[in-house]
This record gives C-alpha cells, sequence and structure tokens, in this order.
C-alpha cells in the first residue's frame, strides 16, 4: 500500500515537472492576452448586469443585482491576482485584481446602505450622490488603460 503512494506521488511530481513546474511560471504574452481579453469580457457583462439595476422595479431587485456584482466583481478580482503575468504587465495585474476587490468591497457596501430605504428609486437617488466606487473603478479603468497600451487588450 505504502509503496502505492509512493509510486502516485513521485507520478504527481514528474508530471508537474512536465508541464513545467506548475504555477510559478509566467504566462507567455499570448496567454495572458487570451486571459485579458475573457477578463475583460467578463467585467463587461458584470457592468451591465449591474447597470439594468438602474431600471429595477424594486428595492430587491436592486441590491440582488448589486450582491451579484459585488460577488463576480470578487471572483474576478480573485482570478486576475492568481495570474502570473508577463513582467511587463505584473503592476498592472496587481492595480486590476485590488480594483476589482475594491469595486466588490464598495458595491457590498452600498447594498447594505440602501437596504434600509424603501423603493428602488429612493436607492438609485442615494445612490447617485454618493463617491460610492470611485477609488475601484478608477483603479480598474487605469489599469485595464496601462493593459490596452502594452498590447494584451485591444479596443478604446
Amino acid at each position: 500500500m505504502r509503496g502505492g503512494v509512493l509510486c502516485i506521488a513521485a507520478l504527481a511530481v514528474l508530471l508537474l515537472a512536465a508541464c513545467g513546474g506548475g504555477s510559478s511560471s509566467r504566462l507567455t504574452a499570448d496567454q495572458y492576452r487570451a486571459e485579458m481579453t475573457k477578463i475583460n469580457a467578463e467585467a463587461a457583462s458584470a457592468v451591465s448586469n449591474v447597470a439594468r439595476g438602474l431600471q429595477a422595479k424594486s428595492l430587491a431587485e436592486l441590491r440582488q443585482r448589486f450582491d451579484a456584482f459585488s460577488a463576480e466583481t470578487q471572483r474576478i478580482g480573485d482570478e486576475v491576482a492568481k495570474l502570473k503575468p508577463p513582467q511587463n504587465a505584473e503592476a498592472a495585474n496587481i492595480a486590476l485584481a485590488q480594483g476589482m476587490h475594491e469595486t466588490a468591497r464598495a458595491t457590498h457596501t452600498q447594498s447594505s446602505e440602501i437596504a434600509g430605504l424603501h423603493t428602488a428609486q429612493e436607492a438609485i437617488a442615494y445612490l447617485q450622490t454618493t463617491a460610492g466606487n470611485q477609488k475601484g473603478a478608477h483603479d480598474v479603468n487605469e489599469a485595464f488603460a496601462k493593459l490596452r497600451k502594452l498590447g494584451y487588450l485591444s479596443g478604446g
């Protein structure tokens, strides 16, 4: 039994070595570009979904959209943080992950703040007068702009 376990462990080590050492190797420019294209699409979809909250008929629907957006931006931030980008994109990658996490935190806070209001319209009016997610949005926009400049994202 013990010999079988050791054999499996040795095989696992060999497989990891054959795959380039596992998670410690950096992505190539093309691999990172593909990841950023996917992440950009996921972020755009999340923004589109939360924006529909501005037409919400109920406070519950508005909060559900904010909570879903918070969860999605947290997930995206976690995904970005796990990437090993090419060295020239490392700072932008860190900023993007931090901006996504800040956006998740700020959106969660906003959802909690509007919980005690009575209508979606009242909540939307309140949200339009608060600072909200200025830091997170700024960090995400700056990171995406830097990644575009480096050639890892296309578009404006």
